[in-house]
């Protein structure tokens, strides 16, 4: 979790350090290279970049590890989660040159679930806050939320943590302080070395909860050294990359970027958690889409010879005196689904001049019916007939396409029933 901070110090020493960085980068990514073809399992990898020692005494580190290893089916449900994730973060540690302790922070800090709901307002896998997000350049808006950004927040977190290594001088006071905040532990830092006391990190004052932070990061390097140890199996992981970046200069619907790529909503969800509508909007600069990379080159073809429009959905304002069933009349939806599109709760009224997002209508009046209806011979339709057992999860799967767009389909949120016909579009 990270607190507030000081805005233009951190902005000036972060440029200062990226600049400091740039003449490696074709050192380490060679050095990189060479890693992937020596480590088989990305966990010999990361092994070998450990750098941080354990304390003298190792009896809170083996408390805290027994904490995790006495469920040992939940800690492999946080390392299954990593393995979209910890190739790439990996490679980014090494190319950066820091301890690969680092690479374990998320399993600290969100148990590696980009999406995990937190009550202090943090988000994503590295837990910022929103004002430290903005200070770090992280987007928040109502289309997108950088801090749930697999790519954007890890850069951003590393960027961090180097500029309070070079603040610090030292990893284990640097991570506490990405945990407490650097005014928290530069005010311990400066009272112990006023009395003219050591300023390791085992022998300052620190609050508990900062150094339990550091502890439980070297248990879970303890735990991953010597799993003999602690009775417990880790899943191996590929030492090869997961996922692919592509990026997008056109707005597109997220449920059109499931069907191009072949992949399913909670596949795209995990990798591009940072999008927060049904819609990729492209405002300023291209976003970046994160694919599994078997899926990049589907997606890629597949895209360029769709023709239909890539967006079906809008902004909309909403006016003086209309309430949400007027609006979804007007658009050919329906409450209920245009409530769970833009996250409104149930008990909720809409405001003046509130952001809502609609579906985009096709036909406005009679003067473009014959535009809809020639845009319609384009695609071809399937009545399928409900059978027992059918569920609209297994009925888009089968047919290409995805729950939501069955749903606009047929203008529809009800539940299924054995008989019902279903309109399924094919372009």
């Amino acid at each position: 979790m990270i607190l507030k901070r000081n805005s233009l110090v951190l902005l000036i020493s972060l440029v200062l350090g990226f600049c400091s960085f740039i003449s490696l980068n074709a050192f380490a990514d060679t050095l990189v290279q060479d890693k992937i073809q020596y480590h088989a399992n990305l966990w010999s990898r990361i092994q070998s970049g450990f750098a941080l020692a354990l304390p003298p005494d190792s009896k809170t580190i083996r408390k805290i590890g027994a904490s995790y290893t006495q469920n040992p089916e939940l800690f492999n449900r946080i390392i299954a989660n990593s393995e979209r994730y910890l190739f790439y973060i990996v490679e980014e540690v090494e190319r950066r040159g820091m301890p690969m302790e680092i690479a374990l922070m998320p399993i600290i800090e969100s148990a590696y679930n980009p999406l995990i709901k937190s009550n202090s307002q943090t988000a994503g896998l590295w837990q910022f806050q929103p004002e430290t997000g903005k200070i770090l350049g992280l987007a928040q808006n109502v289309w997108h939320d950088d801090r749930r950004d697999v790519i954007a927040s890890t850069q951003a977190a590393l960027d961090y943590l180097q500029y309070l290594h070079a603040k610090f001088d030292n990893w284990k006071l640097a991570i506490a302080a990405y945990n407490l905040g650097e005014g928290a532990v530069s005010k311990v830092l400066s009272r112990s070395l006023h009395k003219g006391r050591s300023s390791s990190f085992y022998d300052l004052n620190l609050p508990s909860d900062a150094k339990h932070y550091v502890y439980k990061l070297l248990a879970v390097k303890d735990i991953i050294v010597n799993t003999r140890k602690y009775g417990i199996q880790i899943r191996p992981i590929a030492n090869r990359p997961y996922f692919d970046e592509i990026k997008i200069h056109e707005h597109i619907d997220i449920p059109l970027v499931t069907r191009l790529a072949n992949i399913s909503e909670a596949e795209f969800n995990a990798l591009n958690p940072a999008y927060n509508r049904y819609v990729i909007k492209v405002l300023d600069e291209p976003r970046t889409l994160l694919l599994p990379k078997r899926n990049k080159d589907i997606f890629l073809k597949n895209l360029e010879t769709y023709q239909d429009p890539r967006i079906s959905w809008q902004i909309y304002h909403v006016k003086k005196g209309e309430n949400i069933n007027e609006i979804a009349a007007r658009h050919q939806t329906t409450v209920k689904q245009l409530k769970a599109i833009n996250g409104i709760a149930r008990s909720k009224n809409l405001t003046l001049g509130q952001k809502i997002l609609v579906p985009q209508v096709v036909a406005e009046n009679h003067g473009d019916t014959a535009a809809l209806k020639k845009q319609l011979q384009n695609y071809q339709s399937n009545i399928y007939v409900v059978k027992k057992g059918d569920t609209l999860y297994e009925i888009a799967k089968r047919y290409g396409t995805t729950v939501n767009q069955i749903k606009l389909w047929n203008n529809s949120d009800e539940n299924l029933s054995i008989g019902q016909k279903l309109v399924l579009v094919k372009s």
